[in-house]
């Protein structure tokens, strides 16, 4: 391979207590409390708004824990003030819930939401920003290399949070990770959703009382809030103050529609995809999101296959949108208003840190002294290769715990990871990986670089029992 050697004198811009490198639900925790800390905290984004899957990504819904306090009920709260989650108010009444909840909000308030927070914390945040390199002296991470508008610099820190999805920062700075299946870097499949406005829901619902065949009735987790009969599911949507619901199928017309010789088969797989159409309500009445489509053999960190994933996506996402348009009432005057912008990615490298979470934690209910959250969420494993989902349930009280070592990144004395680039194996990732759990992740990350800083001393060496009563004190003594 041809190659064009460069020596570059890169300056070195303003310091900071704490660097976080991703602003996604995890990198947003993390900045917020790291500056309600007391650290002077950076936030570096490379696209031009926080909430990383939640906001670029359309994926407007964030699941609740009975047992999540701090910054993913504060910021749920506040979009609530704003009439921007479902159900307004609270978080059902009464909060916190006794099980697992999925809360619709509006992805355009959850930015503006975001930002108030961390201004108000006092984080400063840096949009359009890539992290293309590490600064190191032995196993102590001094800087992060960046490029901008501004051009290219070296920001130094005394902690860093590598928040980044991808594990970027981690790798620069030579950590060890894992990328997919015995590191072949193909991983979990992805997709892209979509945002349909103008949308009848009452005409909706008044077909599927007349056809209830259309509607599958399945459902993950046991729970009566995902897929149900139309009656419950137009009470749910329509009232004064609606729940959240996700219709499902459209089985005959699917069917109908698999038959037509004049449909492609492409058409007609993307159909299949995710057996059948299924679309989710928002905040805003005429408004749902579609979470549809499934892209196969994704390699997260080669661009042109992310590149060539989101131009499927999105095609799969416009021919979805077209089959509702012609086939199911309430959509005949809708419009598709927007397609994410980045892509759902489930998995790319996941980061080797003290202790590394595995299945058999899931399975055992782990336990850990040094806690810092914990997760009753199902195994939800998209097959990087075929149709289906690999499901694996809690069942109601059930959960395991998180161990703060799980994010202290291997051999580096500076360095911690949180989100979806976090020490575990693949499928314990992807039960531990979605928007309020990585929000919460985060929160403890930013709290317990902020006490290193202010003492003065090495994320391994904080007072965790200190940690605990700020970011999980249901902890067992």
């Amino acid at each position: 391979m041809e190659v064009y050697r460069e020596v570059l004198d890169t300056p070195f811009a303003e310091g900071y207590d704490v660097i976080v490198a991703g602003g996604g639900s995890a990198g947003f925790g993390a900045a917020v409390n790291a500056a309600r800390g007391g650290a002077k905290t950076l936030l570096i984004e490379r696209e031009y708004m926080v909430g990383g899957i939640m906001t670029a990504g359309l994926m407007a819904k964030i699941a609740i824990e009975p047992f999540m306090t701090g910054i993913p009920t504060e910021f749920l709260m506040r979009l609530g003030n704003e009439k921007m989650a479902i159900p307004y108010g609270s978080f059902p009444a009464p909060w916190p819930p006794s099980e697992m909840v999925e809360v619709p909000v509006d992805a355009e308030t959850c930015k503006l939401v975001a930002e108030e927070m961390l201004t108000e914390a006092g984080a400063r945040i840096l949009y359009g920003t890539l992290v293309v390199g590490a600064v190191k002296d032995g196993d102590t991470l001094k800087g992060v290399i960046v490029e901008n508008k501004s051009g290219r610099s070296v920001i130094p820190a005394k902690v860093f949070i590598d928040a980044s999805g991808d594990g970027d920062l981690c790798a620069y700075a030579g950590a060890e990770f894992e990328y997919g299946i015995n590191g072949n870097g193909i991983c979990s499949a992805s997709n892209m959703l979509s945002r349909i406005a103008g949308v009848d829901l009452k005409k909706t619902f008044d077909y599927l009382e007349e056809h209830p065949d259309e509607i599958t009735h399945r459902n993950r987790r046991g729970q009566t809030s995902y897929f149900l009969n139309a009656k419950i599911l137009r009470e749910y949507a329509l009232a004064d103050d609606p729940q959240f619901i996700q219709v499902g199928g459209f089985d005959e017309t699917v069917r109908k529609v698999l038959d037509d010789p004049n449909v492609s088969d492409w058409e007609k797989n993307v159909l299949k995809l995710r057996g059948g159409v299924h679309f989710m309500n928002t905040p805003i009445r005429d408004q749902v999101l579609i979470n549809a489509g499934r892209y196969q053999g994704l390699k997260g960190l080669d661009a042109q296959s992310v590149s060539d994933a989101i131009v499927e996506c999105r095609r799969q996402n416009w021919c979805i949108f077209r089959f509702l348009k012609k086939y199911i009432p309430g959509f005949e005057n809708a419009t598709l208003a927007e397609t994410g912008s980045i892509l759902g990615i489930r998995e790319t490298r996941r980061v080797r840190c003290d202790y590394w979470h595995t299945m058999e934690d899931f399975n055992r209910r782990a336990r850990f002294d040094d806690a810092i959250m914990r997760s009753d969420d199902s195994v939800e494993f998209h097959n990087p290769s075929g149709n289906g989902i690999h499901f694996e349930l809690y069942t109601k009280g059930e959960y395991e715990e998180i161990s703060y070592r799980s994010i202290l990144v291997k051999g580096l004395s500076n360095l911690m990871v949180v989100g979806r680039c976090w020490s575990a194996d693949q499928l314990a990732l992807s039960a531990n990986r979605n928007i309020g759990f990585c929000m919460g992740m985060g929160q403890a990350a930013g709290l317990a670089a902020a006490m290193a800083v202010k003492g003065d001393t090495d994320i391994r060496s904080i007072d965790v029992k200190e940690l605990q009563k700020a970011v999980y004190p249901l902890k067992e003594n």
